[in-house]
C-alpha cells in the first residue's frame, strides 16, 4: 500500500512538472492539465481552500482538513510545477540569448494555434461574439504596439502580474505567460527571477521578485476558480470570445522583427528579409502550431475517455 501511495505521488509530481514546463511558454497549462487528467481535481482542490475548511486547521483537525482540501495532491503538484518552471526557465534564458528570432517565432505559432483552439470551443459564433473578439483584439493590439522598454519590479505591479498570470492555470486555452508578455514582465519573471533561485548569490533577488508574484497567483487561483465557474457556466461563449481576441491582439509583443523608437515609447516594425533565418523562423512557427494541435488532440481524447467512463461505469466485484 505504501509503495502504491508513493507511485501515485510520483505520478502527480511528474504531471506537475509537465504543467510547470508548459506554464513557462505562451500556451495554456490549463489545457495540459486537462490532457493529463488532473484539471478537474486541481480546480476542485483549489476551491476547497475556503474559510470553512481553514477553521478545521485552526482547531487542530489537521487530518480532516487534509481530507477535505486534498492538500497532499495540491502540495505535490505545486512542487512539481515549481521544479518544471525552474528547469525550463533556465533553458529558455539561454535560447532567448542565442536564438531570439527562432524562439519568438515558435511563440507566434503557439499563440495563433491557441487562438484557433479557444475559438473552436465557442458553441455559437454569432454577431455578438464576433464583436467581442474584435473588442478584445483592439484593446490588446493597442497595448501591444506600445513599447515597454523597462520591466517593472514594483511590489504591487508584480502582485497584479501574479493575479493575471495565474489565470492560465485554471482557464484551458489561456496562457499566463502570454499575458506576462503583454504586461512587459515576462523576461523579468521567467528568464531572470526563476533562474536566480538556483544560485546562492542571486537567490534573494529571485525571491524578492517572485514573492509578490506568487502571492498574487495564490489570490488569483483561489478566487478565480470560483469566478471561472460562474463565467464559464453563464457566459461561456462571450468569455472565450474576449479571451481569443485578447490573445490574437498581443501578437505584436512576440513579433521578432521590431525595435524601439527613438523616444522608446513605441515599436518600429519591419518586414523580415527573405533569407535562411526567415525560413527557419517559419518552420519554428509551424512547430509551435503543431505543438498546440497535438495538445488539442490529446485533450479531446482525454475528455472522450472521461465521458465514456462516466456513462459506462465499471461494475464492482458484486457485478453491480
Amino acid at each position: 500500500m505504501a509503495m502504491l501511495d508513493l507511485w501515485l505521488t510520483i505520478k502527480v509530481f511528474i504531471k506537475g512538472m509537465i504543467m510547470g514546463i508548459v506554464n513557462v511558454f505562451p500556451i495554456s497549462s490549463g489545457t495540459i492539465s486537462l490532457v493529463l487528467g488532473v484539471f478537474e481535481r486541481f480546480v476542485n482542490a483549489i476551491k476547497s481552500l475556503n474559510h470553512k475548511n481553514f477553521i478545521l486547521l485552526r482547531k487542530g483537525e489537521v487530518t480532516e482538513f487534509a481530507k477535505r482540501t486534498d492538500i497532499k495532491f495540491l502540495v505535490t503538484i505545486a512542487i512539481g510545477i515549481l521544479a518544471g518552471m525552474i528547469l525550463t526557465a533556465i533553458f529558455l534564458k539561454k535560447t532567448l540569448q542565442s536564438y531570439e528570432v527562432y524562439t519568438w517565432s515558435f511563440f507566434i505559432g503557439l499563440i495563433m494555434a491557441s487562438v484557433i483552439y479557444v475559438m473552436k470551443r465557442v458553441n455559437r459564433l454569432n454577431v455578438k461574439n464576433v464583436l467581442l473578439v474584435l473588442a478584445g483584439f483592439a484593446i490588446s493590439f493597442l497595448l501591444s504596439i506600445k513599447s515597454n522598454p523597462y520591466s517593472n519590479d514594483n511590489f504591487f505591479y508584480l502582485f497584479i502580474c501574479g493575479i493575471v498570470g495565474a489565470t492560465g492555470m485554471v482557464v484551458p486555452g489561456v496562457s499566463g505567460s502570454h499575458l506576462m508578455l503583454l504586461m512587459g514582465n515576462y523576461e523579468l519573471i521567467v528568464t531572470e527571477a526563476i533562474p536566480a533561485l538556483t544560485r546562492a548569490s542571486t537567490f534573494m533577488h529571485g525571491v524578492r521578485i517572485l514573492l509578490p508574484f506568487v502571492l498574487g497567483a495564490i489570490v488569483s487561483i483561489v478566487s478565480f476558480s470560483h469566478l471561472l465557474s460562474w463565467l464559464m457556466r453563464d457566459y461561456r461563449d462571450a468569455t472565450l470570445s474576449v479571451l481569443a481576441g485578447f490573445m490574437l491582439g498581443s501578437l505584436p509583443v512576440v513579433y521578432p522583427w521590431k525595435h524601439q523608437s527613438v523616444d522608446m515609447m513605441d515599436y518600429v516594425f519591419q518586414f523580415p528579409q527573405w533569407n535562411s533565418e526567415l525560413l527557419i523562423a517559419i518552420v519554428m512557427m509551424a512547430f509551435g502550431g503543431v505543438t498546440v494541435y497535438l495538445m488539442e488532440v490529446m485533450a479531446r481524447h482525454t475528455e472522450k475517455k472521461q465521458t465514456e467512463r462516466l456513462q459506462n461505469p465499471k461494475p464492482n466485484k458484486n457485478g453491480e
